[in-house]
């Protein structure tokens, strides 16, 4: 839906601006990230994560608003044929272990090159035998390089810290040893929080 659309639907239904943000988080959370068209060189990127990833691209903040935003990876939920976007990358062992595991969901997507590009992460679990929920939530940013390959681990890990990941792989998928640098990402305003 295009911004201006959305904007008059808001209005129409009396929801105001704070309506709009929900709405705008809401579409984060059930739209598909897409790779906008005309966006020049690209990269591409698996994503496999314990939890769900949302992405902004050509922002180095958070907000639903932009165009192309969306859901790019959620867990499979234990189901036997998990939806996996492929775009034939070249896949570690271990990473085909770790995106088939219970808790996790993975995709390939391609991804704008040159330009910042920003993800958030977020997972709430609640531990085996306990009244705990747990909360995990990081949002982070980089600029990818054209022709790249690169894969990104979100975790959130039995000591219940959230960790991510980020590092260029290789021919034949394996994790080259040098991490990439995330650097934190904010929300581009305060209007676009949820």
């Amino acid at each position: 839906m295009k911004p201006t659309s959305l904007l008059l639907l808001c209005l129409a239904l009396g929801l105001g601006l704070g309506g709009c943000t929900r709405l705008s988080t809401l579409k984060a959370t059930t739209v598909s990230y897409r790779l906008p068209e005309g966006s020049g060189p690209t990269a591409q990127i698996r994503i496999i994560a314990k939890g769900i990833v949302r992405g902004v691209p050509s922002s180095d903040c958070i907000d639903w608003r932009k165009p192309d935003s969306g859901l790019m990876v959620r867990p499979h939920g234990n189901r036997p044929n998990p939806n996996f976007r492929s775009l034939g990358m070249p896949m570690s062992a271990e990473a085909d272990r770790l995106r088939r595991s219970d808790d996790f969901g993975a995709n390939e997507l391609k991804i704008p090159a040159n330009r910042p590009f920003a993800l958030m992460f977020s997972n709430t679990e609640r531990p085996k035998n306990s009244d705990l929920i747990y909360s995990c939530a990081q949002s982070v940013r980089f600029t990818p390089e054209a022709g790249v390959n690169y894969q990104l681990v979100f975790i959130h890990d039995t000591q219940q810290q959230c960790l991510a990941l980020l590092r260029k792989i290789d021919g034949q998928g394996n994790a080259l040893p040098d991490e990439v640098k995330l650097e934190k990402a904010d929300y581009c305003s305060a209007d676009a929080r949820p």
